[in-house]
């Protein structure tokens, strides 16, 4: 009876383990959109800035500015989701999931 009872609350820590990992790698899914959202978001603005004001204008030197600034961020977000990720598969491997 006792040994069943080990196998049960270990197999409930194997599962509280690997939704954890699943979690976590959602969370993971979700930061990378929100910098590809941001990301979005600055160059269409820069875009607009350039679009829509003379070349002379303090508002076309900050769109020329957040062109380079929407791009880094994108790379922050790349880079960012793939260490994460390198990060989790290493747990899963350790955790032998």
């Amino acid at each position: 009876m006792e040994n069943s009872m080990t196998r049960i609350g270990e197999k409930r820590n194997i599962d509280a383990l690997l939704l954890a990992l699943l979690r976590t790698e959602l969370a993971n899914r979700r930061t990378l959109l929100a910098y590809i959202k941001t990301s979005l978001g600055i160059g269409i603005t820069a875009i607009g800035l350039l679009k829509f004001t003379d070349e002379q204008s303090i508002y076309a030197m900050l769109g020329l500015l957040l062109v380079p600034v929407s791009f880094v961020i994108l790379a922050v977000g790349i880079v960012d989701y793939i260490m994460t990720k390198k990060k989790i598969e290493d747990e899963k491997k350790d955790a032998e999931v």
